[in-house]
């Protein structure tokens, strides 16, 4: 495996455990889950999420959320407890977008090869943008390091 695929593998399973620590959803409903390893498609029957990718790629998104990788890329969105999320990548790029509590609004573009995440709070948008850079409105985090 590849440095720049160890690093996007990394930076996914960074994203995930950061997703564990997050509150839980405050009904007793499961979360929907969709998961698109290397060319699949993934929109469940009334669910909220959808994901895409190529046969080189990866994306996932849980809750009211949606995320599509292509071109060896990985895409990862979580919309949990009233937030929505969405993240794209192409291009060896692994961006995540993480939007949690009501009226929170994530959204990650990866554009170039690195790492991004925006992690949005109740009330708050935040956007990152491998070529506009990142922008929060209200509380919430941002971080691009897709010029390494």
């Amino acid at each position: 495996m590849s440095v720049v695929k160890r690093t996007i593998a990394g930076a996914f399973t960074v994203a995930l455990g950061v997703a564990a620590f997050l509150p839980a959803t405050a009904s007793a409903a499961p979360v929907t889950a969709c998961q698109a390893p290397f060319g699949a498609d993934a929109v469940p029957a009334g669910g909220l999420c959808s994901a895409t990718s190529d046969a080189s790629s990866a994306a996932a998104a849980y809750g009211d959320a949606s995320a599509d990788a292509s071109r060896n890329a990985l895409a990862l969105a979580l919309g949990l407890n009233g937030g929505i999320a969405s993240s794209s990548a192409v291009g060896y790029a692994a961006p995540a977008a993480i939007a949690f509590g009501p009226g929170s609004v994530a959204e990650a573009l990866g554009l170039n090869p690195g790492l991004s995440i925006a992690i949005a709070a109740p009330g708050s948008t935040v956007t990152v943008d491998s070529l506009g850079g990142v922008t929060c409105d209200g509380p919430g985090f941002a971080g691009d390091l897709t010029t390494l």
